[in-house]
């Protein structure tokens, strides 16, 4: 096992976000890198690969996969700087409150953005689960993760699936009241396409819903079949309240007096480094070659 103390800083936007961030408590730590296979350094490309078991900690957070590569580039200051981080292969990114699984990913830090990408990919946090057979990615300063292709978030008592997932985080402060969400605790999930929301008592499905953890309201919208046991309703709009166990059918959300399942413009809007999975015939040859390089 061969061990490098890289001394880089990691400089971003959100290098002290506490929760959901995927960035270091310890930022001005260097960044202890180990692995099986080796190290390379590459300075003309300002790169750093470790391959075989490679594992990079810095503070609390931790990633490792089979291979690691840290893009570094000149500061102003006459420093040095790391502002991307990719992972190849049985990637693990862990940090004190949440844990992400995957084959491929990449950390933008200028974009505060991560992506990854496996079947599935998982993303654990304390308020619960997010999968999904595509990807996940998660937005620290937004606070906003998007998972796509048969994606389920779940916590104790209850499920939602779609084909897309989005969900909302709490950015409540320490030293909230501990009854209502914590930060970092998933507030809301939009799914859009194919949604299943399930509960200790009931099965609902339609085209798109959304959840509001904090107030135990879900609604639910476009051809809705509730079903609860061997019964089964149909209509067009659904309201069901988990906390209360009431759930409440209509034709439609004018006719229930409600807004419709909505997602903001702003997530439509997002667009990420993408992690490229298949090896390249670079990879394929020579134990030197670089790897392939996430999309950006």
């Amino acid at each position: 096992m061969i061990r490098l103390i890289v001394l880089l800083c990691l400089a971003s936007p959100a290098a002290h976000a506490q929760s959901l961030s995927f960035t270091s408590k310890d930022p001005d730590k260097p960044i202890q890198v180990t692995a099986a296979q080796g190290i390379e350094w590459q300075q003309t490309d300002k790169r750093f690969i470790a391959r075989g078991q490679a594992k990079a900690v810095q503070g609390d957070l931790s990633v490792m996969a089979d291979e690691l590569t840290a893009h570094y580039r000149d500061t102003k200051t006459g420093g040095t700087e790391v502002y991307r981080v990719d992972a190849l292969g049985s990637v693990t990114i862990a940090s004190s409150q949440e844990t992400a699984t995957g084959a491929a990913a990449v950390y933008d830090f200028d974009k505060a953005v991560l992506v990854i990408e496996g079947s599935p990919v998982t993303l654990t946090t304390a308020s619960g689960k997010v999968t999904a057979s595509e990807a996940i990615q998660y937005w620290s300063q937004e606070k906003v993760a998007v998972a796509t292709g048969a994606a389920e978030a779940q916590d104790d008592t209850r499920r939602i699936k779609a084909d897309k997932l989005t969900a909302f985080f709490s950015d409540a402060k320490p030293g909230a009241d501990k009854s209502s969400l914590q930060q970092g605790d998933i507030r809301v999930v939009q799914g859009e396409g194919n949604v299943v929301l399930r509960t200790a008592k009931e099965t609902v499905r339609g085209a798109r819903g959304e959840y509001n953890r904090e107030t135990g309201i879900a609604k639910l919208e476009g051809n809705v079949m509730l079903t609860q046991g061997e019964n089964q309703v149909q209509g067009g709009f659904a309201v069901i309240d988990t906390k209360a166990g009431t759930s409440r059918l209509f034709g439609s959300a004018a006719e229930a007096k409600s807004s419709s399942p909505t997602v903001s413009a702003r997530v439509r809007a997002l667009i990420a480094p993408k992690p490229q999975t298949t090896p390249t015939p670079q990879q394929s040859g020579s134990p030197q070659s670089a790897p392939a390089q996430p999309n950006r």
